[in-house]
C-alpha cells in the first residue's frame, strides 16, 4: 500500500515537469551517483529517488542503465578548466588543473574510467565524449593559435592529452609515492613538455 502511494506521488511530480527538465535531473542525479561509487554499484532503483521519479519511467527515457550511464559522460568541464586563458600559457594552465583537480571530480577521465563496468559500451561512451569535449576543443585552439604548422593538429592534440592523462593516472594510482614530488618541480617540468607539443614546430627544410 505504501509503496503504491509512493508511486503515485512520483507520478504526479514527474506529471508537473516537462519531460526535458526530468531528464536533466535524472542525468544530474544518475552523473553525481556515479562520480562517488562504480556504475556496479549504483542501482537504477537509488538513482530514481535521487531524481524523485519511478525506475519505469528512467526505463522509458534512457532505455538501460549502460544507456544512461553513457549519456552522463560529459568531459566539457573538464576541457574548459585545462585549456582556458592564452594559447602560449596552455602547458602550466593544463598540468596545474590536472595536477590540483578533485580525484573524485565528475569530469575526471581516469575517475569515469575507474568506475565503469569495464563493458565495450562503457569504454566506448568515455572514448566518444573524450573526443567531442576535449580532442576537438584542443585541436582547434592548436589549428587557431600554435606559432607552427607541424604536425597535424589532431597529432598534437593526442599527444598532449596523453601526457596530461598519464600524469593523471600517475598521480591516483601509478606511484604511491608521487605526493613527495615538489608540486613546483612536477609543474615546470610538466608545463614546458605539453607546451612543446602544442606549439608544433616548423616544417622540415
Amino acid at each position: 500500500m505504501n509503496e503504491q502511494r509512493n508511486v503515485t506521488s512520483n507520478e504526479r511530480r514527474q506529471a508537473a515537469n516537462p519531460p526535458s527538465e526530468t531528464k536533466t535531473r535524472i542525468l544530474e542525479c544518475s552523473r553525481k551517483l556515479f562520480s562517488e561509487r562504480t556504475f556496479a554499484q549504483v542501482s537504477l532503483k537509488e538513482i530514481a529517488e535521487a531524481a524523485g521519479v519511478s525506475a519505469p519511467l528512467i526505463i522509458k527515457h534512457f532505455q538501460s542503465k549502460e544507456n544512461l550511464f553513457k549519456q552522463t559522460v560529459d568531459f566539457s568541464t573538464s576541457a574548459a578548466a585545462l585549456f582556458k586563458g592564452p594559447f602560449e600559457e596552455l602547458g602550466r594552465t593544463s598540468i596545474t588543473e590536472t595536477l590540483s583537480a578533485p580525484t573524485t571530480a565528475h569530469y575526471s577521465i581516469i575517475r569515469t574510467m575507474t568506475v565503469t563496468d569495464g563493458s565495450d559500451t562503457s569504454l566506448s561512451a568515455i572514448g566518444e565524449a573524450v573526443k567531442r569535449d576535449i580532442l576537438s576543443v584542443l585541436e582547434q585552439r592548436i589549428q587557431e593559435e600554435a606559432p607552427f604548422p607541424d604536425p597535424e593538429p589532431q597529432l598534437r592534440a593526442q599527444a598532449a592529452m596523453a601526457l596530461l592523462t598519464g600524469l593523471s593516472l600517475m598521480r591516483r594510482v601509478g606511484d604511491t609515492d608521487f605526493q613527495e614530488f615538489p608540486p613546483d618541480a612536477l609543474a615546470d617540468y610538466y608545463a614546458e613538455l605539453v607546451q612543446q607539443i602544442l606549439n608544433g614546430h616548423a616544417p622540415a627544410q
